[in-house]
C-alpha cells in the first residue's frame, strides 16, 4: 500500500489500556513525520492523550473536553481535540468523521464497535486483530495482526505500529502536563517532598488489595525510607483512602478525586515509588517512569502491568489465578499477598533509584 497521509488510531478505553497504547503514536509519528494523526478516545481516557505532540487530533467519541472543538470544525490542531458525536448515532458520526479522509485506520481495541467505528471513519485500510472476536473482522479488511495473549499488551499494541513499517523502538509514553497542572499539584501537596504513591482501587472488587495492607506499606516506608504515601484515586477511592490513614501510624495525604489524569500522572511523577492494583493510574505511574509495584491476583500478569525496566509485580501464588474474575468471594488470592512482599519489592527499586544528592 501506499504511505498512508491520514491515520486514525481506535483505542476507546480504559484508561490503562490507552496510557500502554502510547507508543503507537510515537511510533507512527517517527515513521511518519507528516501525516496527519488522530486517535478516537472515549471521554474517560481522553485527557491522557489532550497535547500529545505525537497527535494532531483527539476526536472524543461522545463527549468533550476543555477547550475541544465541536464536530464540524475541520481545522486540525496539534495534540487538540475535537467533539464527535455517540456510536449509537451513527450517520451523524458517520457525517463527522467522512470529511477527515482516512487512508488507514488501526482498530487497537479488537470490539464490534471500535471495528465500527472505523468502518465508519472510511477509511480504505482498516487494520485489525485476526481474531474473530465480537465478528470484527466483519469490518476490518487487513486482519493480519494476530491478538497476542502471551505478550505485554504494549508488545501488542506495537504490532499495528510495525505493520505500517514503523519501528518499535525506542517505546515512548507521551503525556503533555502543562505548567496549570504542576501548578495544581503544587497546591495539593503543599510543598511535601519524599512520596510514595499508593493506589488502592480499581474497578473490579476481585483486584482491591485489602487497605490495611497498604497501610503497613505506609509504615515501613515512612520508617526504612522517611517516605510520606499520598493516595492517588478518583472519587469513588475516598473511602480506602480514609481506611489507610486511620490505618497508619505514618501520614498519610489523600488526593483522591481531587486531579485530573495528566494531575495524577505529575503526582506520580514527584514520587519515589507507587504501590498499586492494576488499575488506570497505575499504568500512568509506570508511563512517568516512576519505579512502580503492581500487586496481581485475578489478572495476568504477562500481559498487563508496568511495562519495561524499573518496576516489580508481586503475583498472588494460588492457583486458581489468574481466573480473571471481576467478583470472588471470599477473595482469596489478594488476601495471601503480605505486606511483607510489597515492602520487598519497593525496597529494591529504591535501593535501585537512590535519590541523588
Amino acid at each position: 500500500m501506499n504511505e498512508p497521509e491520514r491515520i486514525l488510531i481506535v483505542k476507546l478505553s480504559s484508561i490503562g489500556d490507552v496510557v500502554q497504547s502510547l507508543p503507537v503514536a510515537a511510533a507512527l509519528r517517527r515513521r511518519f513525520p507528516s501525516s496527519y494523526l488522530a486517535w478516537a478516545v472515549e471521554p474517560p481516557a481522553s485527557d491522557v492523550l489532550i497535547g500529545n505532540p505525537h497527535l494532531n487530533d483527539v476526536l472524543i467519541i461522545g463527549g468533550s473536553a476543555g477547550g475541544a472543538r465541536p464536530a464540524g470544525d475541520a481545522r486540525p490542531a496539534q495534540g487538540g481535540a475535537r467533539s464527535l458525536p455517540l456510536l449509537s448515532s451513527p450517520v451523524a458520526l458517520r457525517r463527522a468523521l467522512r470529511p477527515l479522509g482516512f487512508d488507514v485506520s488501526l482498530d487497537l481495541q479488537g470490539l464490534l464497535k471500535s471495528a465500527a467505528l472505523a468502518y465508519l471513519s472510511g477509511a480504505k485500510q482498516r487494520i485489525g486483530y485476526r481474531s474473530f472476536r465480537e465478528a470484527t473482522f466483519l469490518l476490518n479488511n487487513r486482519r493480519i495482526v494476530p491478538d497476542r495473549r502471551d505478550v505485554h499488551a504494549v508488545e501488542s499494541y506495537l504490532d499495528f505500529a510495525e505493520v505500517l513499517g514503523a519501528q518499535r523502538e525506542p517505546v515512548e509514553f507521551t503525556i503533555a502536563i502543562s505548567d496549570d497542572d504542576r501548578a495544581a499539584v503544587d497546591r495539593l501537596l503543599d510543598s511535601c517532598t519524599d512520596l510514595a504513591a499508593l493506589i488502592p482501587g480499581a474497578r473490579w472488587e476481585s483486584k482491591l488489595w485489602p487497605t490495611d495492607r497498604f497501610a503497613a506499606v505506609a509504615d515501613a516506608l515512612a520508617q526504612e525510607f522517611g517516605l510520606t504515601s499520598v493516595v492517588v484515586g478518583g472519587r469513588g477511592d475516598a473511602g480506602l483512602a480514609r481506611e489507610i490513614a486511620a490505618g497508619s501510624r505514618a501520614r498519610v495525604v489523600d488526593v483522591t478525586g481531587r486531579t485530573t489524569l495528566k494531575q495524577a500522572a505529575e503526582v506520580f511523577r514527584r514520587c519515589r515509588v507507587t504501590i498499586g492494583n492494576d488499575t488506570g493510574p497505575l499504568y500512568l505511574s509506570s508511563a512517568m517512569g516512576t519505579p512502580t509495584v503492581a500487586v496481581f491476583g485475578p489478572t495476568d500478569s504477562r500481559r498487563l502491568g508496568p511495562y519495561g525496566d524499573g518496576h516489580a509485580k508481586v503475583i498472588a501464588e494460588i492457583p486458581c489465578a489468574p481466573c480473571r474474575n471481576r467478583r470472588c468471594q471470599p477473595l482469596k488470592c489478594m488476601a495471601i499477598i503480605e505486606p511483607l512482599r510489597v515492602v520487598a519489592a519497593a525496597r529494591a527499586l529504591l535501593q535501585a533509584r537512590p535519590v541523588e544528592a
